[in-house]
């Protein structure tokens, strides 16, 4: 009985935010950071990575887009992508 009850809860919650995601989509409003009128000013972007070239791959049209309005865009890789480098101890 109480699998049901999550279950149930879990596909309300689901179809709530799915309403609220078309619903807004819907809207003619944009965000104000992305607002291209003359008051917009230019921010410091830091886009945070795991790996070396997850940027080129996943970020480069967010990337594209942000330097071409002028913001300041920094990226952080977590790795040093020397993973093909496993250092073995032998005791």
């Amino acid at each position: 009985m109480t699998w049901i009850a999550l279950t149930l809860a879990v596909l309300v919650l689901w179809f709530a935010s799915l309403c609220k995601v078309f619903l807004e989509s819907m809207s003619a409003s944009k965000p104000a950071f992305l607002n291209d009128g003359a008051t917009s000013r230019r921010r410091n972007v830091l886009v945070v990575i795991a790996h070396p070239d997850d940027e080129s791959m996943f970020f480069a049209p967010v990337i594209n887009y942000l330097t071409s309005r002028h913001h300041n865009v920094h990226i952080l890789c977590m790795s040093t992508g020397n993973a093909a480098y496993v250092l073995v101890q032998f005791s």
